[in-house]
């Protein structure tokens, strides 16, 4: 909120993904986006809007007091909340994020014998991509409540392009299935000491290279040339990306 006091213009953005360890939300997959006030959740009146809700408002309306005064909407939100798992959309990238701990439990179930060195961790998370589920073991770890009935829900509907999977097991950035950058940025905190974080670039397509490819959209271009600058772009994801696994 500070911050945006600060820079009213900051073009920052949040995405709030719940957890399974979140105290005041229900421990069952999948899990429905935050709300800035729970359902059922009754406080005094003479409180109200400090007791009981998140503060989103607070972060929205920070440094935007003239456009509250002049009755404008904000022009762009700067936080979301989405659910647990989901896919995200951002410019010509696809993210799919579940904050649930499926790597570490997947390794607790699986045998395997003769790997390679360093391939179990990328195995494991070619298993999600693969099979096009967040959520690819069944019956689940022990521990682990599943809604059945809302199976369907941690489906991926397309294969992303950045998978991001927070684990208790060694934090890593591995490419798998050719187009797909699966990310374990590990745990923030460990204990009572610090973890690790994950920092995410992505550059854009080389305008150069698209009119190399004749893919470029112009004024008279076919369709399908537009459509084959979507494809290259996404095929070279992984070569515009780098990933800084980065210790607290």
């Amino acid at each position: 909120e500070e911050l945006f006091v600060n820079k009213p213009h900051l073009k920052t953005q949040f995405v709030l993904v719940p957890s399974m360890d979140d105290a005041f939300l229900d421990a069952v997959y999948p899990q429905s986006p935050l709300e800035n006030r729970m359902a059922g959740i009754k406080v005094p009146k003479t409180v109200e809007g400090e007791f009981g809700d998140l503060g989103l408002h607070y972060v929205e309306l920070a440094g935007r007091e003239d456009d509250v005064k002049s009755n404008r909407d904000p022009s762009q939100r700067r936080v979301h909340c989405v659910s647990n798992p989901c896919t995200l959309r951002i410019n010509d990238i696809t993210l799919g994020v579940t904050s649930t701990d499926v790597l570490f439990h997947i390794a607790s179930d699986e045998c395997n014998a003769n790997l390679a060195p360093g391939t179990r961790l990328s195995r494991i998370g070619q298993h999600l991509v693969q099979q096009r589920s967040f959520y690819p073991l069944f019956p689940a770890a022990r521990g682990a409540s599943l809604d059945l009935g809302r199976a369907q829900e941690w489906e991926m509907p397309v294969q992303p392009d950045i998978l991001i999977v927070p684990s208790k097991l060694a934090s890593f950035a591995r490419k798998v299935c050719e187009t797909t950058i699966v990310v374990n940025p590990g745990q923030l905190t460990k204990n009572t000491t610090g973890g690790t974080y994950a920092v995410i670039d992505v550059h854009p397509t080389s305008r150069d290279l698209l009119e190399t490819k004749g893919c470029v959209k112009q004024e008279g271009v076919a369709k399908d040339a537009t459509e084959d600058a979507v494809e290259m772009s996404r095929k070279e994801v992984q070569d515009r990306v780098r990933v800084d696994i980065k210790r607290i």
